[in-house]
């Protein structure tokens, strides 16, 4: 399938088997992923959802901060709010399941094509090692 180490044919393959809808939404995940504190919030509510106030605990965080961090995980689509009937102004935030599909999705694209490589380099390795052997 060719050079095992070749970015580039890493890059072409993801850019044939992601739609492009499906990109700027795996960008979208990807970028609010990146920051270790976002990562973090949905270790925590993957646990049980939580009001802000019990996760701004969970992370050690200031309410201004934490809200920042969830406007990225909301606009993401990684998380949603709900509002409580009882008091308008306490939202209770949880993870949205099917927002980490396309993710895994495009891994287990990248799984596949990686797995490839390295079967064909070890069918080669061991072709060369065979000829090796009868010369």
């Amino acid at each position: 399938m060719g050079d095992p180490a070749c970015p580039q044919l890493l890059i072409r393959l993801i850019r044939v088997a992601v739609p492009r809808s499906t990109a700027a939404d795996l960008d979208s995940s990807f970028a609010a992923l990146s920051d270790a504190t976002r990562r973090e919030m949905i270790r925590t509510l993957l646990q049980k959802p939580r009001r802000a106030g019990e996760l701004a605990e969970c992370v050690a965080m200031s309410p201004q901060a934490l809200s920042r961090h969830l406007r990225v995980l909301r606009r993401a689509g990684l998380i949603a709010e709900q509002g409580v009937q009882e008091d308008a102004r306490v939202r209770i935030y949880s993870v949205q399941p099917a927002a980490f599909e396309p993710l895994q999705e495009w891994l287990g694209q990248v799984e596949d094509l990686w797995r490839r490589q390295l079967q064909s380099f070890k069918a080669y390795a061991e072709s060369s090692h065979r000829a090796r052997r009868k010369s």
